[in-house]
């Protein structure tokens, strides 16, 4: 059944036409873009407030809009503890690595580990950034158009081929000033899409002491866990532990947000542009929660998974959408306007991102001919982004032929993936006798371990062991048209597979491994086959605790009157 009305399209049509006229705007009337440093960070020259609504946009991602409000329904408020998470990662993101990339200067943050270590880690890194961020667009795109169609009864195709042509089109055509600008109105979007679902849901629940009432007997209000069970997906240690690390490395090891820092005019204002983005996450999580909660209080009776009412999870959100909203003419498509913003925005930075480092981390590091002029740099950048995105485009439809779980796996690689970066970060900055040959070994090493906890974990799925602290729900009040089924969860832990357990932790987890391994491997292989002098690793590519916060002192002083300058 087909859901949306006319007014529902038209607030799409309206939205993707605002998008695609900001990328011409800035691609062709504006600014020319005849240099690549304007074509790819703006040529510095960016406010703080639109590139951290920006930064926000691409970490804010679908998948996060959707599963969000899920967590909280499945796992309680535990979830809210990815706030002290994102606090910790942003931490050390200013204090270390923000620093660091603006002293390097170069557009890619990947430049840092050439200088540090060699050619061969620079490169090695870059690749695995670029599949990591190409499969997660890929999937992006793909996975939260399949959960509005089969919902709403937006046609799947429709919304993947407009959204990958007209992010495509604004990302090529107006390159990171359009992708900011864009940013920042479909991050408007999305909070006016999730404001309403709250105000209307509110409502529809009879009220905030009725929605709190139900929460608390659900046992969906928790406060703290201290379980030590590593197979439990939220408790305080997985959060402030492997959440601080997996928020770490996706705050300063991925181009896509170390671009933004390269964005600004300055240091600090670099470190604003992180700590605005922490606020306004924060913000989007209890938002996110509230609607956890409210959908919880609706169908806390009839479980609608159990119900067979929707196949997968990220359903849930859009169904209560259609449910709730559905009658006010243009709500929901504004709904969907706000999730397919979500997707363009991380599509958008992705693919910017990728063009940055194939340009600066690839072709002008092999490439024997370094005389090719800024504006034909530029073009190529634009090229690339065209290529890049209909690559996207192609990747989305080979995703519709793999499994109903693989947003939900790719995320888990792409977390996964990510922290042997960081590790590798880390070695450079606080242990100069780890030299090329030992990092490299040790992120590959770390990179293949990653990957087969990810495939064992997928693969023994239906063996795991325990609840993971999922939380019981209900179909007692279910109408009794509905065809139920219940299965019972598989509780297999006398399973004869020696390595259940080590499949069973919790992803969160991950990154804790991930970085763990790395740092370990590159330690070890210093000391088992040789290190470099103490004296050979220049000391302005290190980092000390103690003289850290001292080092840039003079360049904040020096830069004052930049500080002062506007937000918007």
């Amino acid at each position: 059944m087909n859901y949306l009305s006319w007014i529902d399209y038209g607030v799409l049509v309206v939205l993707l036409s605002l998008s695609a006229g900001i990328g011409i705007y800035h691609g062709c009337i504006r600014s020319k873009q005849l240099s690549t440093n304007e074509f790819l960070i703006g040529d510095g020259q960016m406010k703080i407030l639109p590139t951290a609504m920006s930064l926000l946009a691409t970490v804010m991602s679908a998948a996060t809009l959707l599963g969000g409000p899920v967590e909280v329904y499945a796992y309680g408020t535990m979830y809210l503890y990815w706030i002290f998470s994102w606090i910790i990662g942003t931490y050390f993101t200013t204090k270390f690595f923000i620093p660091m990339f603006r002293q390097i200067g170069n557009i890619s943050i990947y430049a840092y580990l050439e200088q540090r270590f060699s050619l061969s880690v620079r490169i090695a890194v870059t690749l695995t950034f670029i599949i990591i961020n190409i499969i997660y667009c890929a999937v992006i795109l793909y996975g939260p158009s399949l959960a509005l169609s089969q919902i709403t009864g937006l046609d799947v195709w429709l919304a993947v081929v407009a959204c990958g042509i007209i992010c495509t089109l604004y990302t090529s055509v107006g390159g990171i000033k359009a992708v900011i600008w864009t940013d920042v109105a479909q991050t408007i979007m999305m909070v006016v899409g999730i404001i309403l679902s709250i105000v209307f849901g509110l409502i529809d629940a009879g009220g905030i002491r009725k929605v709190f009432e139900i929460a608390i007997a659900g046992q969906r209000i928790q406060l703290i866990n201290l379980t030590l069970n590593l197979s439990t997906r939220y408790s305080i240690w997985s959060t402030f532990i492997g959440g601080g690390l997996y928020t770490l490395a996706v705050c300063s090891c991925l181009q896509t947000q170390g671009q933004r820092y390269m964005c600004v005019k300055s240091t600090r204002a670099a470190q604003k542009v992180a700590w605005i983005n922490v606020i306004m996450f924060s913000i989007m999580l209890l938002f996110c929660a509230c609607i956890g909660c409210i959908i919880y209080a609706k169908y806390y009776q009839c479980d609608p998974l159990q119900a067979k009412l929707i196949s997968k999870p990220d359903q849930m959100y859009p169904l209560f959408i259609v449910e709730t909203l559905g009658r006010f003419p243009g709500l929901t498509g504004l709904f969907i306007s706000s999730v397919l913003s979500a997707s363009l925005s991380t599509i958008s930075s992705g693919v910017n991102s990728i063009v940055t480092v194939l340009i600066e981390d690839i072709y002008k590091r092999i490439s024997v001919k370094h005389t090719i002029s800024d504006r034909k740099q530029a073009i190529i950048s634009k090229i690339l982004s065209v290529l890049i995105g209909l690559l996207i485009i192609f990747l989305a439809f080979v995703t519709s032929y793999l499994g109903d779980n693989i947003l939900v796996v790719v995320f888990q690689i792409c977390g996964a993936l990510t922290s042997p970066i960081l590790g590798v970060y880390l070695l450079g900055f606080f242990a100069p006798r780890v030299n090329s040959r030992n990092v490299l070994v040790a992120f590959l090493l770390c990179l293949i371990f990653q990957t087969w906890i990810l495939i064992g974990a997928n693969l023994m799925i239906k063996q795991q062991i325990g609840r993971s602290g999922r939380l019981p729900t209900s179909i007692k009040g279910c109408s009794s048209t509905i065809n139920i089924t219940t299965q019972p969860i598989i509780m297999n832990a006398t399973s004869s597979h020696p390595l259940l357990p080590l499949y069973s932790i919790s992803f969160m987890w991950y990154a804790f491994t991930g970085v763990c391994l790395t740092v370990i491997l590159g330690l070890l292989g210093s000391f088992i086959f040789g290190s470099n002098k103490s004296n050979t690793v220049e000391k302005s590519l290190l980092v000390s605790w103690k003289d850290k916060s001292s080092k840039y002192d003079c360049q904040d002083q020096e830069l004052q009157t930049i500080e002062r300058e506007r937000m918007l």
